[in-house]
């Protein structure tokens, strides 16, 4: 929902600055949405916090699995986006749309100004700490 919900916001408020935030596993849902801002230039901002995981899934699987008294184990490596490493500065400016990506933190700041003074969609790509295990991709399919 963040980046199409974003873009509808903006056209339904285009004298306010929009933002929309998506995890990378939900941004991967709805990346094409970006060609639409960029095609009828609807001037959103996104964020995509990209942990290389499905982050969300993971909490609520343990939870899940303490709610009915699974002891704590690895987690499904489906959940986990590190491989190939997901580009979504790359993908947006595939699409048209101006991006930058964020590694460390000191570039964050930057990052939220080049954004806002941009006259049209612009996309930031927020790496963050993620749960995975590239390790084990390529060696086994499943669990």
């Amino acid at each position: 929902m963040g980046i199409p919900g974003a873009i509808g916001a903006k056209l339904a408020n285009p004298d306010k600055t929009v933002i929309g935030f998506t995890g990378d596993g939900g941004g991967m849902y709805t990346i094409q949405a970006l060609w639409s801002a960029a095609r009828h230039n609807v001037a959103a901002k996104f964020v995509v916090c990209n942990n290389r995981s499905y982050r969300i899934l993971q909490y609520n699987i343990q939870q899940y699995w303490k709610e009915i008294a699974v002891p704590d184990h690895e987690l499904p490596l489906s959940f986990d986006l590190s491989q190939p490493e997901i580009r979504f500065d790359e993908l947006a400016r595939s699409l048209g749309v101006a991006a930058v990506r964020v590694e460390r933190r000191e570039e964050i700041a930057p990052a939220i100004q080049q954004a806002l003074a941009h006259d049209g969609p612009f996309l930031i790509d927020l790496l963050l700490e993620g749960n995975v295990r590239p390790d084990m991709i390529g060696v086994r399919c499943g669990q």
